[in-house]
């Protein structure tokens, strides 16, 4: 009897124990979920924010982007420009050097030509203009250079 007693009271201390269990994971799991919600909230909303912050640094980067892309594109033209400039002013020097030896030689032969005078003068004339006009796209292209950085300071 006395087996039967103690199998008895082993048998209700594991029925007591398994309850206890129970209890704990049905109020367990809950208090947790709770728990996980609210985590998962925070995260939730955590990263809708971090979404928005990434949508304005997208969107500031494409308007720096396309700022840069138009600056590149201004400092081509001027720089086809300037090219274009210096293209004639060698141009211009070529004819000066070619018109002053022509009028060396006719300056060693003591032949006067007045056309050639003239050619020469012209040449000379066409060649400080290329000149300038190349110094003036230059200067261009340093103060568009220069004016974002002037721009920056203020």
């Amino acid at each position: 009897m006395t087996d039967i007693t103690e199998l008895e009271s082993r048998l209700s201390a594991a029925l007591d124990r398994i309850g206890q269990g129970l209890d704990r994971i049905e109020s367990g799991p809950r208090g947790d979920e709770e728990g996980l919600g609210a985590k998962l909230s925070a995260q939730q909303q955590a990263n809708a924010e971090l979404e928005g912050r990434l949508k304005a640094l997208r969107e500031e980067q494409d308007g720096r982007l396309a700022a840069f892309e138009a600056r590149i594109e201004a400092q081509n033209a001027q720089m086809a420009d300037l090219d274009g400039q210096l293209q004639a002013l060698r141009r211009s020097n070529a004819e000066l050097r070619e018109v002053a030896g022509e009028l060396r030689e006719a300056m060693e032969a003591e032949l006067a030509d007045p056309e050639l005078i003239d050619r020469a003068m012209a040449a000379e004339l066409g060649a400080l203009r290329a000149e300038r006009d190349a110094e003036v796209a230059e200067l261009d292209a340093v103060l568009s250079e220069l004016k974002p950085l002037v721009e920056e300071r203020d």
